[in-house]
């Protein structure tokens, strides 16, 4: 009996399926916002992305939405002008792919 409830356990804890890691960079010139990420499903899925950046007078927010191939790694979902504002570090963002 111990075993089946450390089983159920191991089960309800373990992370559920993730679609992918987002990655929210700065081009090398810091003119633009380079938004990927990776869909692991064999079927083209919608995925949402948003960056949060910190810039002089506060947070930047980038908010990109595109259809994602099967399979695909490091998908370039969109490529953001900067519009000249300097765009530090990366405070944060989310990723919300909808499973197939």
């Amino acid at each position: 009996m111990r075993f089946v409830i450390a089983a159920c356990a191991i089960l309800l804890l373990a992370p559920a399926e993730r679609a992918a890691a987002y990655i929210c960079t700065i081009s090398p010139k810091g003119d633009a916002v380079i938004v990927k990420t990776s869909n692991p499903y064999p079927q083209s899925t919608s995925c949402t992305v948003t960056c949060r950046f910190v810039v002089p007078d506060g947070i930047a927010t980038v908010k990109c939405t595109q259809t994602v191939p099967g399979g695909a790694k490091d998908w370039y979902v969109c490529l953001r002008p900067t519009g000249g504002k300097a765009y530090g570090k990366l405070e944060g963002g989310s990723e919300d792919c909808q499973k197939p």
